[in-house]
């Protein structure tokens, strides 16, 4: 666990990760905060709430099972405000979208004077116009909550920027060719750096040094 970050005034605490980073923070209530890469939250309780907001990147809230707890727990995201009693969920804000993902229980949004309900199983996408659709949640959406990045059939372009997004040195492709060849496959985190050098071996890559860089051609 990791203690508050910065301690901006009594009852607010601020946590971020850099590139690379994933960190769990446990909050006053026993409530849980784990925060993936580049991410960033203010969490701010006082008597009569516990609201957390969600700055940037993706996290998971586990909210804790006290029944004498009488404080909604409320995360707010780009607008989008989500409310749960206990259970876990995940909130990601990416390109001006904000995706809320129930792991076990059903949780409420609200977003636009509009009020939405999302059970386990879906994935609630919120566009910054206000609409909002539901989808089935992929692994893809929760992989980092297990130390994984999923490279679901993805053109390497794409694989290397997923990639770059865990790693303080980033890879670069140096083969055009090779750009759009479709990846299907696992990194684990704690083991991205032999991961990456399999998986671009396996492609008939070279490795490359570079100034501040991984290449491969």
């Amino acid at each position: 666990m990791y203690s508050a970050t910065r301690l901006q005034e009594k009852g607010v605490e601020e946590h971020y990760t850099h590139r690379g980073e994933i960190k769990q923070y446990s909050l006053k209530d026993g409530s849980q905060l784990k925060l993936d890469t580049e991410s960033r939250a203010v969490v701010a309780y006082d008597h009569d709430s516990r609201a957390v907001k969600l700055l940037s990147g993706r996290a998971r809230f586990a909210v804790s099972e006290n029944r004498e707890e009488q404080r909604p727990f409320q995360v707010t995201a780009n607008g989008v405000t989500v409310e749960s009693d206990t259970g876990n969920f995940v909130v990601d804000i990416a390109e001006n979208k904000v995706s809320v993902c129930p792991l076990d229980q059903v949780v409420t949004t609200h977003f636009g004077g509009k009020t939405e309900t999302v059970g386990p199983g879906q994935r609630l996408e919120i566009l910054p116009e206000g609409r909002a659709k539901v989808f089935q949640r992929q692994y893809t959406d929760i992989d980092w909550l297990s130390g994984a990045l999923v490279l679901d059939k993805v053109p390497l372009s794409q694989a290397i920027e997923m990639i770059n997004s865990y790693r303080a040195v980033p890879v670069v492709l140096m083969n055009n060719d090779k750009q759009n060849v479709v990846i299907d496959s696992v990194l684990y985190l704690n083991q991205m750096d032999d991961d990456v050098e399999r998986l671009m071996l396996s492609l008939g890559l070279t490795r490359e040094s570079l100034p501040g860089s991984e290449a491969y051609r």
